[in-house]
């Protein structure tokens, strides 16, 4: 029985990996899984924590090779972010979930008629936009207070973190998909640590999850060019959408 969780979660972390490598998200399919497979809600989001961190590894690897990585951007995201994290994974027994995530699914919705509607372009084409302080200043608060979010509960989070790499600093979706990665691997890496000092991840299900979301996220990243930032955005819409509808229900 255990070895059929193993290849489960396996399957999960690679298919999560995949496109969650592009668009974020994969944790909507990854952290059910934890939870069906007999892991109690708070250890199915520390395992997961641990086991995606995969999706960051493979996917800096790979798109630091392209040369797609704006570290400037993604450390100065990436930093505020780790830091919400700890707190984030802390005080995910005194937060009140339900209240969090439904107003996060008002958010998410929207930003998403924002895209479609009025900056129809946005995320597709290169911009030359300049990105001044007060920006990055802005960036670097909206990371931490995701970070926040990443740390208790993190399904969606490289999601939002796109968000402001496309609205903010003009980003298309495969370079938001690149400069992302900074801060999922210091989030996933520093909540994976307080869950870790908490006895609340179930390790062999995470080292599988890890392989399997490394895998499917370095096939992601080999890909990303011949898929580009029309379809990615496509798949982008659509994982948004689920993770909205299921935030609501």
């Amino acid at each position: 029985m255990e070895m059929m969780n193993l290849f489960i979660i396996f399957l999960t972390g690679m298919i999560g990996g995949s496109f969650g490598t592009l668009v974020g998200g994969g944790s909507l399919i990854t952290i059910p899984t934890l939870i069906l497979l007999g892991l109690p809600t708070h250890t199915a989001i520390g395992t997961d924590r641990l086991g995606m961190a995969g999706i960051g590894s493979a996917g800096w690897y790979k798109f630091h090779k392209k040369g797609m990585i704006d570290y400037k951007i993604g450390f100065i995201l990436g930093f505020p972010t780790m830091l919400g994290s700890i707190l984030g994974a802390n005080l995910v027994l005194q937060i009140n979930e339900e209240i969090l995530k439904q107003a996060v699914a008002i958010i998410t919705i929207i930003i998403l008629f924002f895209l479609i509607i009025v900056k129809p372009k946005i995320g597709i084409e290169k911009s030359d936009h300049i990105v001044r302080n007060h920006e990055y200043l802005i960036g670097a608060v909206s990371g931490f207070f995701l970070g926040i979010y990443g740390g208790f509960y993190g399904a969606g989070t490289a999601t939002f973190l796109s968000y402001i790499l496309i609205l903010l600093f003009r980003q298309t979706f495969l370079e938001c998909a690149a400069t992302v990665k900074i801060s999922a691997l210091l989030m996933c890496a520093m909540a994976g640590s307080i869950f870790a000092i908490n006895g609340a991840i179930h390790y062999s299900l995470a080292v599988s999850m890890f392989i399997g979301s490394f895998i499917g996220s370095y096939i992601g990243v080999h890909y990303s060019d011949t898929i580009g930032n029309v379809w990615i955005k496509r798949l982008f819409f659509v994982i948004v959408l689920i993770m909205a509808i299921k935030l609501l229900l």
